[in-house]
């Protein structure tokens, strides 16, 4: 089935994880669909099993099939798919930069959808995130409360966009920063800071003025962004 060329660019094994993820693209095989047993697909294919099992693994670390032993292989849901494939981001020191730089392409994004699709509800609920983290800074400063208004305040945001891909993405993207949310919250000023530049954001989604909100929310980012980068740099030192 595979002629030499496309044999000799790739391993014979990838090649074949390539023909599958193409029939779940088209929809030849659908969201949960049991796939077909490694000699079966190895006789469809015109490949040996080993070639099948191999090319499986390789599908399964993409997140575009789970293998569940005993039962069988299925076709992973896209939401699946996305989050495996954000799993294999290891946050160090370098790749802060590399994250931050994705999040201010979609932050930037769904701050102008979630003017243009939110509603009144929603932003009475963003509103309230960021009353309640004012509260906490003037009276508790509880750092794992702050972190976790935090990352609502960042996903109901996304929410309003109402994209649903953005959505499953920065869910991912901003878990992988959870760890270094939380130390870089604990550095005095940083909880009023964001907290203050949360509300500039919220303002300006209000406003209704696409402009600012993206200034707004490019500044925090960078902020943030400079925060993460001086904590690790301090742990480093330490």
């Amino acid at each position: 089935m595979f002629d030499t060329f496309d044999i000799e660019k790739k391993g014979i094994s990838e090649r074949a994880a390539d023909y599958i993820k193409q029939y779940i693209l088209e929809g030849k095989y659908n969201v949960n669909q049991k796939l077909p047993g490694e000699r079966e697909m190895a006789e469809n294919l015109k490949v040996s099993r080993n070639t099948v099992r191999e090319a499986y693994k390789i599908l399964e670390a993409y997140g575009y099939i789970t293998i569940k032993h005993g039962t069988g292989i299925f076709v992973a849901s896209e939401e699946h798919q996305i989050s495996k494939m954000a799993s294999f981001f290891f946050v160090s020191t370098d790749q802060v930069e590399d994250l931050f730089a994705i999040r201010k392409i979609l932050e930037n994004s769904a701050v102008a959808w979630a003017i243009e699709y939110s509603t009144d509800q929603q932003l009475h609920e963003l509103a309230d995130i960021v009353e309640e983290a004012k509260w906490i800074t003037k009276k508790e400063n509880d750092y794992q409360k702050l972190a976790v208004l935090d990352h609502k305040f960042h996903l109901t945001l996304a929410n309003m966009s109402g994209n649903t891909v953005l959505i499953h993405v920065m869910h991912n993207l901003i878990d992988l920063l959870k760890e270094s949310r939380i130390q870089s919250i604990k550095i005095p000023s940083r909880p009023v800071k964001s907290v203050d530049e949360h509300a500039d954001i919220i303002h300006a989604i209000k406003e209704r003025d696409v402009s600012k909100a993206q200034y707004y929310m490019a500044e925090h980012l960078e902020s943030v962004q400079r925060s993460i980068t001086e904590s690790f740099n301090e742990k480093e030192e330490e």
